[in-house]
């Protein structure tokens, strides 16, 4: 499906221009690179408030930025709804800095949920200007509409399944069907890692308040890099339309998580996006294309990060004192 899109994508635009436009961006590409630097690090410090403070003592920010990275490159290139690099995170927050396996993937469905939740604050006042937009479509603005009230309707369901205990309840429910599941282990496992969780959002509500507010304030920074990317590509935007635009492309996203780096629906997502508020489909693809190469750095650099990491073995003292 995706490589499909990305075949229509491709056929629907003048690649010369396209080409045209990103031989502009020129030094401009750094300064792309140096803000999404910037989103990482401010999504990892996201990430920290996720751990229940008594956790944190065992590694520092930029530890946790790095492994950070590692499992961000295999969400990005595995296709498994951007999770495949979860349980890499996990399993080196246990053997670099003493955390168990429960623990990492507790403090990352948290991370995921204030994450996702940060997005849907700032998809609100998005689809509030697209339905306040004379360019786009009354189509676009029923979609955006009832792509974030879905959304946000599964994210508000998995908060609260979070917090009162469902995957527990679940095991429960397990144990009594499959007798032999509850023997082997597997249920006393999830009922474990269901405490974290449920323990994390009654104990420490704060913190995630805290850490829905710097993945908001990533989301937010993404729009500098947007307008950025259009000035070097030789076009000015205002506020409102890089909302749109970024709120939009997001949806888009999140709607095909399932494709990795969601190739070709970034791509058509851009195309009929920027058409649809009056710009170039050309425009469109070219700002795909910049995200693209972005993406396949940053994913490169994780993935050499990952390398060097494999070749260095943990500290005997690694885990204790981060």
């Amino acid at each position: 499906m995706g490589v499909l899109l990305f075949a229509w994508a491709i056929s629907a635009v003048d690649m010369a221009k396209v080409g045209g436009l990103l031989s502009q961006m020129g030094f401009g590409f750094f300064a792309i690179l140096a803000i999404y630097g910037a989103v990482t690090w401010v999504d990892t410090i996201a990430w920290k408030y996720g751990f229940k403070p008594e956790e944190t003592g065992s590694f520092k920010l930029w530890q946790l930025w790095r492994i950070r990275q590692i499992g961000e490159a295999f969400n990005t290139i595995t296709p498994f709804g951007t999770v495949g690099g979860e349980p890499v995170k996990a399993q080196l927050l246990k053997q670099r800095h003493g955390l168990s396996f429960k623990q990492g993937l507790a403090s990352q469905v948290v991370a995921r949920t204030t994450f996702l939740m940060a997005l849907i604050f700032f998809l609100i006042p998005g689809t509030v200007l697209v339905f306040m937009s004379d360019f786009v479509s009354d189509t676009f603005k029923q979609i955006s509409l009832w792509g974030l009230i879905i959304f946000s309707t599964m994210m508000v369901l998995f908060f609260l399944f979070q917090v009162t205990g469902g995957l527990g309840k679940l095991t429960a429910w397990g144990a009594r069907i499959f007798p032999k599941l509850k023997q082997s282990g597997i249920l006393r496992q999830l009922e474990v890692l269901d405490s974290l969780m449920s323990q994390y959002y009654r104990q420490h509500p704060f913190r995630f308040v805290k850490s829905v507010g710097f993945a908001l304030i990533g989301w937010l920074i993404g729009l500098g890099e947007l307008y950025f990317t259009l000035h070097f590509l030789g076009h000015e935007v205002g506020f409102f339309d890089l909302w749109i635009i970024e709120a939009l492309s997001q949806l888009v996203r999140v709607g095909s998580f399932f494709i990795p780096l969601s190739i070709g629906a970034q791509e058509g997502g851009l195309i009929l996006i920027f058409s649809s508020i009056g710009m170039t489909a050309d425009m469109g693809l070219a700002v795909s294309f910049v995200r693209r190469i972005k993406e396949l750095v940053w994913v490169g650099m994780g993935l050499l990060m990952a390398w060097a990491m494999a070749f260095k073995p943990a500290k005997p003292n690694e885990s204790l004192n981060g």
